[in-house]
């Protein structure tokens, strides 16, 4: 036992030389850390052209959304659904930077400013693509979006007001079902 334990304690030892990252949310079998919680405030913030704001209500909201997108993602994978071609990244990028920064030296200074890489926001808009066009086969959406907006502004900007609320419902319901098929588990300590 005490043979054991030594051998415990000196594997451990050797890998506690990482960072530690604290558990924020408990998704089934899925952790959320509070670092990622973190980065999807300031990814969402930086692209709506918000202030960044990492207040507990900002991080909270934003493990919502986290747990939503984990959801999401194990629909996806259980559905087969098609993921975006990942060279799509570049070209969401590219947009992205063109429609909001006059130059490059701008865009890396907010990059900066919001402590972001240029990697996690295309990893993030090319997420953005492949909920899109999940919730349009899924749901039904029509005109699916092709830029790199922010998700609420693209859904803003291409469905019909009418139609928009009847999708926006659907997913919604299907989202507060899958919830209650799974347990989720906020760390309190994670959020103050």
């Amino acid at each position: 036992m005490r043979a054991a334990l030594l051998i415990f304690t000196m594997l451990t030892g050797a890998g506690a030389q990482g960072v530690i990252d604290r558990v924020a949310v408990v998704v089934g079998n899925q952790v959320i850390t509070d670092t990622e919680v973190r980065t999807e405030v300031r990814l969402t913030q930086f692209l709506n052209g918000q202030p960044m704001d990492l207040s507990a209500a900002a991080r909270r909201q934003a493990a919502e959304r986290l747990v939503d997108q984990q959801l999401i993602r194990g629909e996806m994978e259980i559905g087969g659904y098609q993921a975006p071609a990942g060279s799509e990244a570049d070209t969401l990028l590219r947009q992205f930077r063109q429609q909001n920064y006059p130059s490059d030296v701008a865009f890396r200074a907010v990059l900066e400013k919001y402590g972001l890489t240029e990697e996690s926001v295309k990893r993030h808009l090319i997420w953005q693509v492949a909920a899109l066009r999940f919730a349009e086969q899924r749901f039904r959406i029509t005109n699916p979006p092709q830029t790199a907006e922010s998700a609420d502004r693209l859904v803003d900007r291409t469905l019909p007001a009418s139609s928009k609320a009847e999708e926006e419902d659907e997913m919604d319901a299907w989202l507060k079902q899958a919830r209650s098929g799974i347990r989720i588990q906020f760390k309190k300590e994670a959020f103050q």
